[in-house]
Protein backbone atom coordinates (compact mmCIF):
# COMPACT_ATOMS: atom_id res chain seq x y z
CA UNK A 1 0.00 0.00 0.00
CA UNK A 2 2.65 2.30 0.85
CA UNK A 3 4.37 1.66 -2.27
CA UNK A 4 1.78 2.82 -4.75
CA UNK A 5 0.66 5.22 -2.52
CA UNK A 6 3.90 7.01 -3.61
CA UNK A 7 3.70 5.59 -7.15
CA UNK A 8 0.94 7.90 -7.25
CA UNK A 9 2.42 10.60 -5.20
CA UNK A 10 5.12 10.78 -7.66
CA UNK A 11 2.92 10.53 -10.61
CA UNK A 12 0.83 13.11 -9.57
CA UNK A 13 3.46 15.97 -8.68
CA UNK A 14 5.04 15.03 -12.09
CA UNK A 15 2.04 15.38 -14.45
CA UNK A 16 0.84 18.89 -12.15
CA UNK A 17 4.09 20.05 -13.74
CA UNK A 18 3.57 19.22 -17.19
CA UNK A 19 -0.24 18.95 -17.88
CA UNK A 20 -2.13 21.86 -16.49
CA UNK A 21 -1.22 24.59 -18.67
CA UNK A 22 2.03 24.67 -17.23
CA UNK A 23 5.39 25.98 -18.23
CA UNK A 24 6.07 25.35 -21.48
CA UNK A 25 8.69 28.21 -22.34
CA UNK A 26 10.81 25.30 -22.08
CA UNK A 27 13.26 27.02 -19.50
CA UNK A 28 13.88 25.08 -15.72
CA UNK A 29 11.37 25.51 -13.64
CA UNK A 30 12.18 25.85 -9.79
CA UNK A 31 9.54 23.11 -10.02
CA UNK A 32 12.02 20.85 -12.03
CA UNK A 33 15.18 22.04 -10.04
CA UNK A 34 13.33 20.89 -6.30
CA UNK A 35 12.56 17.23 -7.86
CA UNK A 36 16.15 16.41 -8.12
CA UNK A 37 17.26 19.05 -4.89
CA UNK A 38 15.06 17.08 -2.39
CA UNK A 39 15.03 13.49 -4.26
CA UNK A 40 11.21 13.39 -4.08
CA UNK A 41 9.99 10.86 -6.57
CA UNK A 42 13.35 11.44 -8.62
CA UNK A 43 14.01 8.34 -10.71
CA UNK A 44 10.48 6.70 -9.59
CA UNK A 45 9.07 4.65 -12.27
CA UNK A 46 5.44 5.38 -13.11
CA UNK A 47 2.79 2.35 -13.03
CA UNK A 48 0.67 2.12 -16.42
CA UNK A 49 0.52 5.25 -18.59
CA UNK A 50 0.81 8.70 -17.95
CA UNK A 51 -1.16 10.63 -20.54
CA UNK A 52 -2.18 13.52 -18.91
CA UNK A 53 -0.08 15.93 -20.91
CA UNK A 54 1.77 15.35 -24.40
CA UNK A 55 3.93 12.92 -25.63
CA UNK A 56 6.75 14.99 -27.47
CA UNK A 57 10.29 14.29 -29.10
CA UNK A 58 12.83 15.79 -27.09
CA UNK A 59 15.71 14.37 -28.74
CA UNK A 60 15.97 11.52 -31.90
CA UNK A 61 17.89 10.35 -34.20
CA UNK A 62 17.03 8.03 -37.33
CA UNK A 63 18.19 4.44 -37.57
CA UNK A 64 20.34 3.54 -40.83
CA UNK A 65 21.38 0.31 -40.83
CA UNK A 66 22.59 -2.70 -38.65
CA UNK A 67 25.52 -3.92 -41.29
CA UNK A 68 28.59 -3.04 -39.15
CA UNK A 69 29.03 -5.50 -36.45
CA UNK A 70 30.26 -2.99 -33.13
CA UNK A 71 32.16 -5.50 -30.63
CA UNK A 72 30.24 -4.92 -27.65
CA UNK A 73 29.29 -8.42 -26.73
CA UNK A 74 30.08 -8.01 -22.90
CA UNK A 75 30.81 -4.41 -22.82
CA UNK A 76 28.95 -1.58 -21.16
CA UNK A 77 28.00 1.01 -24.19
CA UNK A 78 27.90 4.93 -23.25
CA UNK A 79 26.61 7.52 -25.52
CA UNK A 80 25.36 11.16 -24.71
CA UNK A 81 23.51 13.81 -26.44
CA UNK A 82 21.40 17.13 -25.60
CA UNK A 83 17.67 16.78 -25.01
CA UNK A 84 15.86 19.44 -27.02
CA UNK A 85 12.56 19.80 -24.34
CA UNK A 86 12.76 19.69 -20.68
CA UNK A 87 10.28 18.03 -18.32
CA UNK A 88 10.16 15.62 -15.83
CA UNK A 89 8.60 12.59 -17.28
CA UNK A 90 10.53 10.68 -19.38
CA UNK A 91 10.88 7.54 -21.69
CA UNK A 92 13.26 6.08 -23.80
CA UNK A 93 12.55 4.58 -27.17
CA UNK A 94 14.79 1.27 -28.54
CA UNK A 95 15.71 0.72 -32.53
CA UNK A 96 16.43 -2.86 -33.86
CA UNK A 97 14.65 -2.06 -36.82
CA UNK A 98 17.14 -2.98 -38.77
CA UNK A 99 18.53 -6.41 -37.57
CA UNK A 100 18.08 -9.69 -38.57
CA UNK A 101 18.68 -11.38 -34.97
CA UNK A 102 17.29 -10.22 -31.34
CA UNK A 103 19.22 -8.36 -29.00
CA UNK A 104 19.52 -8.14 -25.75
CA UNK A 105 20.50 -5.38 -23.13
CA UNK A 106 20.63 -4.44 -19.39
CA UNK A 107 20.93 -2.53 -16.79
CA UNK A 108 20.34 0.47 -19.02
CA UNK A 109 20.81 3.91 -17.29
CA UNK A 110 20.17 7.39 -17.66
CA UNK A 111 22.20 9.87 -16.11
CA UNK A 112 23.57 13.81 -16.58
CA UNK A 113 26.86 14.03 -18.63
CA UNK A 114 29.53 16.00 -16.64
CA UNK A 115 31.23 17.61 -19.98
CA UNK A 116 30.47 17.36 -23.37
CA UNK A 117 31.96 14.82 -24.93
CA UNK A 118 32.94 13.04 -21.71
CA UNK A 119 32.73 9.54 -20.46
CA UNK A 120 32.55 10.69 -17.28
CA UNK A 121 29.04 11.70 -15.45
CA UNK A 122 27.59 13.30 -12.69
CA UNK A 123 27.17 11.36 -9.79
CA UNK A 124 24.26 10.46 -7.81
CA UNK A 125 22.31 11.82 -11.22
CA UNK A 126 22.35 7.71 -12.28
CA UNK A 127 18.68 6.60 -13.08
CA UNK A 128 18.06 3.16 -14.40
CA UNK A 129 15.04 2.33 -16.41
CA UNK A 130 13.24 -0.30 -16.78
CA UNK A 131 10.96 -2.52 -19.27
CA UNK A 132 7.65 -3.54 -18.34
CA UNK A 133 9.23 -3.36 -14.63
CA UNK A 134 12.45 -5.67 -15.66
CA UNK A 135 15.79 -4.20 -15.72
CA UNK A 136 16.42 -6.12 -19.25
CA UNK A 137 14.59 -6.02 -22.38
CA UNK A 138 15.04 -8.17 -25.44
CA UNK A 139 14.66 -6.29 -28.56
CA UNK A 140 13.28 -9.14 -31.03
CA UNK A 141 14.67 -8.43 -35.07
CA UNK A 142 13.12 -5.52 -36.39
CA UNK A 143 11.50 -4.08 -33.11
CA UNK A 144 11.20 -0.65 -31.36
CA UNK A 145 10.61 -0.60 -27.74
CA UNK A 146 10.18 2.18 -24.79
CA UNK A 147 11.29 2.46 -21.30
CA UNK A 148 9.08 2.86 -18.79
CA UNK A 149 7.95 6.28 -17.74
CA UNK A 150 10.24 7.55 -14.77
CA UNK A 151 10.20 11.15 -13.04
CA UNK A 152 13.64 12.00 -14.26
CA UNK A 153 14.26 15.90 -14.64
CA UNK A 154 15.76 16.84 -17.94
CA UNK A 155 16.37 20.76 -19.34
CA UNK A 156 17.07 21.97 -22.67
CA UNK A 157 20.68 21.28 -23.90
CA UNK A 158 21.56 20.37 -20.69
CA UNK A 159 23.35 16.72 -21.79
CA UNK A 160 22.61 13.77 -20.62
CA UNK A 161 24.38 9.71 -21.09
CA UNK A 162 22.76 6.43 -21.91
CA UNK A 163 24.86 3.65 -20.75
CA UNK A 164 23.71 -0.06 -21.53
CA UNK A 165 25.40 -3.47 -20.85
CA UNK A 166 25.55 -6.40 -23.66
CA UNK A 167 25.33 -9.53 -21.33
CA UNK A 168 25.55 -12.16 -23.92
CA UNK A 169 27.10 -12.51 -27.70
CA UNK A 170 25.81 -9.62 -29.69
CA UNK A 171 26.71 -9.81 -33.48
CA UNK A 172 24.62 -7.06 -34.78
CA UNK A 173 22.67 -3.59 -33.33
CA UNK A 174 20.96 -0.99 -35.64
CA UNK A 175 23.05 1.97 -35.45
CA UNK A 176 22.95 5.84 -36.69
CA UNK A 177 25.89 6.28 -38.79
CA UNK A 178 28.16 9.03 -37.68
CA UNK A 179 26.57 10.79 -34.62
CA UNK A 180 28.69 13.26 -34.45
CA UNK A 181 29.25 12.30 -30.83
CA UNK A 182 31.62 10.17 -28.96
CA UNK A 183 30.56 6.50 -28.40
CA UNK A 184 32.22 4.95 -25.51
CA UNK A 185 32.72 1.28 -25.30
CA UNK A 186 34.07 -0.02 -21.87
CA UNK A 187 36.49 -2.57 -20.67
CA UNK A 188 35.05 -6.17 -19.86
CA UNK A 189 31.72 -5.80 -17.86
CA UNK A 190 28.77 -3.88 -16.66
CA UNK A 191 29.80 -0.41 -15.76
CA UNK A 192 26.25 1.08 -16.43
CA UNK A 193 25.66 2.97 -12.99
CA UNK A 194 29.47 3.94 -13.14
CA UNK A 195 29.93 7.96 -12.53
CA UNK A 196 33.99 7.20 -13.54
CA UNK A 197 34.60 7.59 -16.95
CA UNK A 198 38.30 5.64 -16.64
CA UNK A 199 36.75 2.28 -17.64
CA UNK A 200 35.32 3.12 -21.09
CA UNK A 201 37.36 3.63 -24.46
CA UNK A 202 36.33 6.27 -27.02
CA UNK A 203 35.66 4.79 -30.14
CA UNK A 204 37.60 6.20 -33.52
CA UNK A 205 35.70 9.87 -34.60
CA UNK A 206 34.00 10.05 -37.59
CA UNK A 207 32.45 6.89 -39.11
CA UNK A 208 32.72 4.65 -36.01
CA UNK A 209 31.22 6.98 -33.69
CA UNK A 210 27.80 6.04 -34.42
CA UNK A 211 24.49 6.40 -31.89
CA UNK A 212 24.09 2.39 -31.26
CA UNK A 213 20.32 1.01 -30.56
CA UNK A 214 18.93 4.16 -29.05
CA UNK A 215 16.30 6.54 -30.90
CA UNK A 216 14.40 8.65 -28.80
CA UNK A 217 14.10 10.35 -25.40
CA UNK A 218 10.14 11.15 -25.36
CA UNK A 219 8.94 13.68 -22.14
CA UNK A 220 5.58 14.35 -20.85
CA UNK A 221 4.81 18.48 -21.81
CA UNK A 222 2.22 20.66 -21.49
CA UNK A 223 -0.61 19.92 -24.49
CA UNK A 224 0.18 22.90 -26.55
CA UNK A 225 4.20 21.78 -27.22
CA UNK A 226 4.53 19.73 -30.36
CA UNK A 227 7.50 18.26 -32.21
CA UNK A 228 9.18 19.16 -35.74
CA UNK A 229 10.81 16.88 -37.14
CA UNK A 230 13.80 18.30 -39.49
CA UNK A 231 14.60 15.11 -42.03
CA UNK A 232 17.10 14.93 -44.91
CA UNK A 233 20.64 13.82 -45.30
CA UNK A 234 23.92 14.47 -43.90
CA UNK A 235 23.22 18.67 -44.11
CA UNK A 236 19.93 17.92 -41.35
CA UNK A 237 21.57 15.22 -39.42
CA UNK A 238 24.85 18.00 -39.17
CA UNK A 239 28.01 16.16 -40.86
CA UNK A 240 31.13 18.16 -41.17
CA UNK A 241 33.80 18.01 -43.81
CA UNK A 242 34.40 14.82 -46.02
CA UNK A 243 37.89 15.67 -46.49
CA UNK A 244 38.50 15.90 -43.07
CA UNK A 245 38.44 12.28 -41.85
CA UNK A 246 41.52 11.20 -43.28
CA UNK A 247 43.59 13.68 -42.49
CA UNK A 248 42.95 13.48 -38.93
CA UNK A 249 41.46 17.25 -38.15
CA UNK A 250 39.27 16.82 -35.43
CA UNK A 251 35.46 17.83 -35.99
CA UNK A 252 34.30 21.47 -34.61
CA UNK A 253 31.00 19.35 -34.57
CA UNK A 254 31.30 16.14 -31.87
CA UNK A 255 29.38 17.21 -28.83
CA UNK A 256 29.05 20.53 -29.25
CA UNK A 257 25.82 20.26 -30.95
CA UNK A 258 26.01 22.60 -33.82
CA UNK A 259 23.43 21.13 -36.18
CA UNK A 260 21.01 23.00 -37.98
CA UNK A 261 18.13 21.73 -35.45
CA UNK A 262 19.91 22.25 -32.25
CA UNK A 263 20.17 26.25 -33.69
CA UNK A 264 16.54 25.70 -34.46
CA UNK A 265 15.49 24.62 -31.59
CA UNK A 266 17.51 27.51 -29.85
CA UNK A 267 15.39 30.08 -31.86
CA UNK A 268 12.33 28.57 -30.45
CA UNK A 269 13.29 28.75 -27.03
CA UNK A 270 14.53 32.50 -27.46
CA UNK A 271 11.15 33.09 -28.82
CA UNK A 272 9.41 31.14 -26.87
CA UNK A 273 7.58 28.89 -29.07
CA UNK A 274 6.40 25.63 -27.96
CA UNK A 275 8.30 23.25 -30.27
CA UNK A 276 10.48 20.94 -29.95
CA UNK A 277 12.87 19.75 -33.08
CA UNK A 278 13.55 16.05 -33.71
CA UNK A 279 16.27 15.18 -36.17
CA UNK A 280 15.75 12.63 -38.84
CA UNK A 281 18.21 13.40 -41.10
CA UNK A 282 21.16 10.63 -42.28
CA UNK A 283 24.08 10.90 -44.12
CA UNK A 284 24.04 10.12 -47.76
CA UNK A 285 20.64 9.70 -47.72
CA UNK A 286 18.47 9.95 -50.90
CA UNK A 287 14.20 11.18 -51.38
CA UNK A 288 13.91 8.08 -54.09
CA UNK A 289 16.61 5.46 -53.56
CA UNK A 290 17.92 3.76 -51.07
CA UNK A 291 21.38 4.51 -50.07
CA UNK A 292 24.19 3.86 -52.39
CA UNK A 293 25.90 2.27 -49.03
CA UNK A 294 23.77 0.70 -46.92
CA UNK A 295 24.26 2.65 -44.15
CA UNK A 296 22.98 5.68 -45.88
CA UNK A 297 19.36 4.65 -45.10
CA UNK A 298 16.30 3.89 -46.65
CA UNK A 299 14.88 5.74 -49.50
CA UNK A 300 12.87 9.15 -47.71
CA UNK A 301 9.82 7.87 -48.96
CA UNK A 302 10.17 4.42 -47.39
CA UNK A 303 11.41 5.53 -44.35
CA UNK A 304 9.25 8.86 -43.82
CA UNK A 305 6.44 6.46 -42.25
CA UNK A 306 8.43 5.39 -39.26
CA UNK A 307 10.74 8.86 -38.83
CA UNK A 308 8.22 11.27 -39.08
CA UNK A 309 4.95 10.07 -39.20
CA UNK A 310 5.40 8.13 -35.77
CA UNK A 311 7.31 10.41 -34.28
CA UNK A 312 5.92 11.23 -31.30
CA UNK A 313 3.73 14.68 -30.99
CA UNK A 314 4.66 15.81 -34.43
CA UNK A 315 3.05 18.58 -35.79
CA UNK A 316 5.54 19.57 -38.66
CA UNK A 317 7.75 18.40 -40.65
CA UNK A 318 10.71 20.56 -42.40
CA UNK A 319 12.04 18.58 -45.43
CA UNK A 320 15.53 19.23 -47.22
CA UNK A 321 16.69 16.70 -49.73
CA UNK A 322 17.65 15.65 -53.12
CA UNK A 323 21.24 16.68 -53.27
CA UNK A 324 22.45 13.03 -52.66
CA UNK A 325 19.93 11.85 -55.47
CA UNK A 326 21.67 13.84 -58.07
CA UNK A 327 25.29 13.60 -56.78
CA UNK A 328 25.43 10.02 -55.87
CA UNK A 329 27.95 7.05 -57.74
CA UNK A 330 25.47 5.01 -58.18
CA UNK A 331 24.70 2.71 -61.14
CA UNK A 332 22.57 4.04 -63.99
CA UNK A 333 21.53 6.94 -64.38
CA UNK A 334 20.17 9.92 -61.59
CA UNK A 335 17.18 10.84 -61.48
CA UNK A 336 15.61 13.66 -63.57
CA UNK A 337 14.39 17.12 -61.32
CA UNK A 338 10.65 15.90 -62.49
CA UNK A 339 11.25 12.48 -61.27
CA UNK A 340 12.21 14.10 -58.00
CA UNK A 341 9.37 16.80 -57.53
CA UNK A 342 7.05 13.77 -58.12
CA UNK A 343 8.67 12.39 -54.90
CA UNK A 344 8.40 15.57 -52.99
CA UNK A 345 4.67 15.54 -54.24
CA UNK A 346 4.55 12.46 -52.33
CA UNK A 347 5.99 13.27 -49.15
CA UNK A 348 3.15 16.00 -49.13
CA UNK A 349 0.79 14.24 -49.68
CA UNK A 350 1.42 11.52 -47.11
CA UNK A 351 2.56 14.24 -44.20
CA UNK A 352 -1.26 16.09 -45.06
CA UNK A 353 -3.08 12.89 -45.10
CA UNK A 354 -1.50 12.63 -41.59
CA UNK A 355 -2.81 15.84 -40.59
CA UNK A 356 0.82 17.62 -40.64
CA UNK A 357 2.16 20.62 -41.89
CA UNK A 358 5.04 20.42 -44.23
CA UNK A 359 7.42 22.57 -44.70
CA UNK A 360 10.24 22.40 -47.99
CA UNK A 361 13.86 23.47 -47.90
CA UNK A 362 15.69 24.70 -51.07
CA UNK A 363 18.31 22.29 -51.82
CA UNK A 364 21.95 23.84 -50.64
CA UNK A 365 24.87 24.81 -53.42
CA UNK A 366 26.99 22.05 -54.08
CA UNK A 367 29.47 23.17 -56.76
CA UNK A 368 32.98 21.52 -56.69
CA UNK A 369 31.96 19.07 -54.21
CA UNK A 370 35.37 17.01 -53.09
CA UNK A 371 35.39 14.14 -50.56
CA UNK A 372 38.53 12.09 -49.54
CA UNK A 373 37.21 8.01 -50.49
CA UNK A 374 34.87 8.44 -53.14
CA UNK A 375 34.69 10.67 -56.36
CA UNK A 376 30.61 12.05 -56.42
CA UNK A 377 28.94 14.08 -58.97
CA UNK A 378 27.43 16.84 -56.94
CA UNK A 379 29.39 19.47 -58.91
CA UNK A 380 29.01 18.25 -62.48
CA UNK A 381 26.43 20.27 -64.91
CA UNK A 382 23.75 17.67 -64.69
CA UNK A 383 23.31 17.99 -60.89
CA UNK A 384 23.74 21.99 -61.12
CA UNK A 385 20.89 21.99 -63.47
CA UNK A 386 18.47 19.26 -61.79
CA UNK A 387 19.48 21.09 -58.60
CA UNK A 388 18.24 24.76 -60.10
CA UNK A 389 15.37 23.14 -61.83
CA UNK A 390 14.35 21.40 -58.30
CA UNK A 391 14.91 24.76 -56.14
CA UNK A 392 13.20 26.62 -58.71
CA UNK A 393 10.03 24.37 -58.22
CA UNK A 394 10.14 24.76 -54.58
CA UNK A 395 10.45 28.48 -54.39
CA UNK A 396 7.04 28.29 -56.51
CA UNK A 397 5.00 25.47 -55.42
CA UNK A 398 1.87 26.01 -53.50
CA UNK A 399 1.43 22.34 -52.32
CA UNK A 400 3.18 22.77 -49.07
CA UNK A 401 2.66 25.07 -46.03
CA UNK A 402 5.51 27.05 -46.36
CA UNK A 403 9.07 26.88 -47.79
CA UNK A 404 12.61 27.62 -46.54
CA UNK A 405 15.54 29.12 -49.44
CA UNK A 406 18.28 26.92 -48.07
CA UNK A 407 20.64 27.70 -50.97
CA UNK A 408 20.01 31.27 -50.78
CA UNK A 409 20.82 31.73 -47.34
CA UNK A 410 24.32 29.87 -48.16
CA UNK A 411 25.37 30.48 -51.62
CA UNK A 412 28.32 32.53 -52.40
CA UNK A 413 27.12 36.20 -53.45
CA UNK A 414 30.02 36.48 -55.80
CA UNK A 415 29.99 32.94 -57.04
CA UNK A 416 26.58 31.13 -57.75
CA UNK A 417 26.26 27.60 -56.69
CA UNK A 418 29.25 27.50 -54.48
CA UNK A 419 28.91 27.46 -50.61
CA UNK A 420 30.09 31.04 -49.55
CA UNK A 421 33.31 30.58 -47.60
CA UNK A 422 31.97 31.66 -44.41
CA UNK A 423 29.81 28.83 -44.41
CA UNK A 424 32.15 25.69 -46.39
CA UNK A 425 33.00 23.81 -43.99
CA UNK A 426 35.85 22.72 -46.49
CA UNK A 427 34.40 20.32 -48.72
CA UNK A 428 32.27 22.59 -50.67
CA UNK A 429 29.03 20.55 -49.75
CA UNK A 430 28.60 20.82 -45.82
CA UNK A 431 28.03 23.59 -43.86
CA UNK A 432 30.52 24.56 -41.38
CA UNK A 433 28.76 25.52 -37.25
CA UNK A 434 28.38 28.79 -39.01
CA UNK A 435 26.87 27.71 -41.74
CA UNK A 436 24.23 25.33 -39.83
CA UNK A 437 23.57 28.50 -37.64
CA UNK A 438 22.92 30.29 -40.69
CA UNK A 439 20.20 27.57 -41.92
CA UNK A 440 18.26 27.93 -38.54
CA UNK A 441 18.30 31.96 -39.01
CA UNK A 442 16.70 31.53 -42.48
CA UNK A 443 13.74 29.60 -41.07
CA UNK A 444 11.13 32.07 -40.99
CA UNK A 445 9.57 31.31 -37.70
CA UNK A 446 6.02 32.42 -38.78
CA UNK A 447 5.39 29.36 -40.75
CA UNK A 448 5.12 27.74 -37.53
CA UNK A 449 2.41 29.96 -35.93
CA UNK A 450 -0.93 27.95 -35.27
CA UNK A 451 -4.24 29.37 -36.48
CA UNK A 452 -6.35 30.35 -33.63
Amino acid sequence: MKRSFMYGLALASALLLTACGGDSSNNSSAATRSIQASGAGFCTPMQGTAQQGRVVTSWKTAPGDALITHPISGLTVRQSFAPHWAGNVVRLRLSNRYSSLPVTFTNIHLAEEAAPGSANMVPNTECLLTFNGQPSVTLQAGETVVSDWITYPVQAFRRVGVSFYAPGLTPQVTRHLNANEVLYLSLPGDHTSSADGSMFIAAPEGYTANFLVIEALEVLAPKNVSTVVAVGDSITDGSDSTTAFLSGQGSPLVATDQRYPNHLQRRFNSAGMPFTVANAGIGGNELLRDGWLPQFGKALLTRFDADVLQTQGVSHVLVMIGTNDFGNPKPGQAPTSDALIAGYKELIAMAKNAGLKILLGTIPPAEGTVTELVPVLHGTAAARRARDETNAWIRSQTLSDGMVDFEQCLEDKNRKGFLAEEYNSGDNLHPNPAGYAAMADCVNLNLFERQP
